[in-house]
């Protein structure tokens, strides 16, 4: 089963959506509907980071990202994207930790 926060994929027609999982509600007596927030868009080979935005979907339909992420040689469209789905830790994982500024004693 899935788990909030686990990032997937999703073909939608000609294109394909990343997201995370950002809930999920029981659909009926044995399955589940899944919330995927999409943050990112394939097309032709090019991503769009987009606005996220829920859909639902069935467990079935979404497939696992795989190294997706490794892939990716841009940190800074992986920051971008922390920013833009406000997620904190995962940006200061990016980044490094915690910025810290030093003070030049006198």
């Amino acid at each position: 089963m899935l788990r909030i926060g686990e990032w997937r994929k999703v073909q939608i027609g000609s294109m394909t959506a990343i997201g995370y999982v950002s809930n999920m509600v029981q659909s009926g007596f044995y399955g589940y509907r899944v919330e995927l927030t999409k943050v990112i868009w394939i097309a032709h080979g090019k991503y769009l980071l987009k606005k996220p935005s829920p859909g639902v979907f069935t467990e079935e339909q979404l497939e696992p990202i795989g190294d997706f992420w490794d892939k990716l040689q841009d940190k800074s469209s992986l920051i971008d994207l922390a920013l833009l789905t406000k997620d904190e830790k995962w940006f200061e994982e990016l980044i490094g930790g915690k910025q810290k500024w030093h003070t030049v004693e006198q």
